[in-house]
């Protein structure tokens, strides 16, 4: 919060109300006129929900509490995810793609768990990869570090090998107990003729099945509302189902 705004996350990916359906809607009002109360001197609050397809029956319900209380959608990004089932992931991956898949198994590829990693370097790999996509660094590395001391065993780093090179890897956030969050995949364009990073969403996949988790979520393929038409066929090919995830804005009249 600051005096020209409140922003619920600041940082993290999604923010907003977490609730359950069981609440009645009239509880949540109650509950929205508090944050109204609290916030009302900036001029206006922006919560970035949840993506629909994390909790299908809440985003309703959250969605209808917003509307009514005066917010409105300023922006609709897609999200994707997979759904994580006892099937394996093999079934889900389009024929191209599992081609990839047993291409780079073939080829000596291993997917395992970083247990401690080197943040500096886990960082300066992301930053390079993104930096090739035109695409910046949301925190820094000071940033991502703090997080970590902040929140000891959400983080983690999935990587894909080959012998002891690093090709590709995948930073995780839990988000609780259902829901496994990729925030960083990145690659080494040496081996993107070998697809790492469809190794490391399978991976991640099995991951899921063996840890309980029920969704893995892949993140936004838009930005700003705006496809990127390359990366939501690459998560579909993983199988991913799409869903929104919606900013909500509410503008206090000037006093």
């Amino acid at each position: 919060m600051t005096p020209e705004k409140a922003i619920s996350p600041r940082r993290a990916t999604f923010g907003g109300i977490e609730t359950n359906t069981d609440v009645p809607l009239s509880a949540l009002q109650i509950f929205v006129q508090a944050v109204f109360a609290e916030v009302s001197t900036v001029p206006f609050l922006e919560l970035r929900s949840f993506p629909d397809g994390l909790n299908p029956e809440l985003a309703t319900h959250l969605h209808r509490l917003f509307t009514e209380a005066g917010f409105r959608v300023t922006t609709t990004e897609l999200n994707q995810h997979l759904s994580v089932s006892s099937l394996p992931i093999e079934q889900y991956l389009h024929a191209s793609t599992l081609r990839r898949l047993r291409k780079s198994e073939r080829e000596g590829f291993t997917f395992s768990e970083w247990v401690e990693p080197d943040w500096p370097q886990v960082h300066a790999f992301i930053a390079e990869a993104r930096r090739r996509k035109n695409r910046p660094m949301t925190l820094s590395l000071e940033q991502l570090q703090q997080s970590i001391q902040q929140l000891p065993g959400i983080f983690r780093v999935f990587t894909v090998r080959q012998d002891t090179v690093l090709a590709a890897l995948i930073v995780t956030v839990h988000i609780n107990n259902r829901i496994l969050y990729t925030l960083y995949p990145a690659d080494d364009p040496a081996f993107l003729s070998s697809s790492p990073l469809i190794l490391a969403y399978a991976g991640l996949y099995r991951l899921c099945q063996r840890e309980g988790y029920e969704l893995l979520d892949l993140g936004i393929s838009t930005e700003n509302g705006e496809r990127n038409e390359g990366l939501i066929r690459f998560k579909n090919n993983l199988g991913a189902m799409e869903s929104e995830k919606r900013t909500y804005t509410f503008f206090f009249p000037r006093k």
